[in-house]
């Protein structure tokens, strides 16, 4: 083996783990903001914010939904309960989230709203 095939080797091993890091915290991070701008996308900051509006604001819904943290379904769950007006009786946009939406809005609180 030439001595440069080792020196790519270890180049390589040494850099495959930081790039990997790299990438899942670039991951994170786009997917925390990502599911804020899908709250903006589906009209949720119309009546919800940072502070108190006409609903109850993400500091207060994040601290109230914190117990549900680690339980693998509890974002699908209480999207759909969101959905089906569980919460809150005839809140148009609620009812007309998709599944999918409302489960990772359910996430995003659930983890923190940040």
């Amino acid at each position: 083996m030439k001595w440069w095939h080792t020196a790519t080797r270890l180049d390589l091993t040494l850099k495959t783990p930081h790039a990997l890091l790299l990438a899942f915290l670039v991951l994170i991070a786009g997917t925390a903001h990502g599911n804020r701008q899908l709250a903006v996308r589906n009209g949720c900051m119309s009546c919800h914010a940072d502070t108190e509006l006409d609903a109850p604001p993400w500091p207060e819904l994040a601290t109230q939904y914190e117990k549900y943290r680690g339980q693998p379904d509890a974002a699908s769950i209480q999207g759909e309960k969101l959905r089906q007006g569980k919460f809150f009786k005839n809140v148009k946009a609620h009812r007309k989230l998709s599944p999918t939406n409302a489960a990772e809005i359910m996430q995003w609180i659930i983890d923190g709203a940040n």
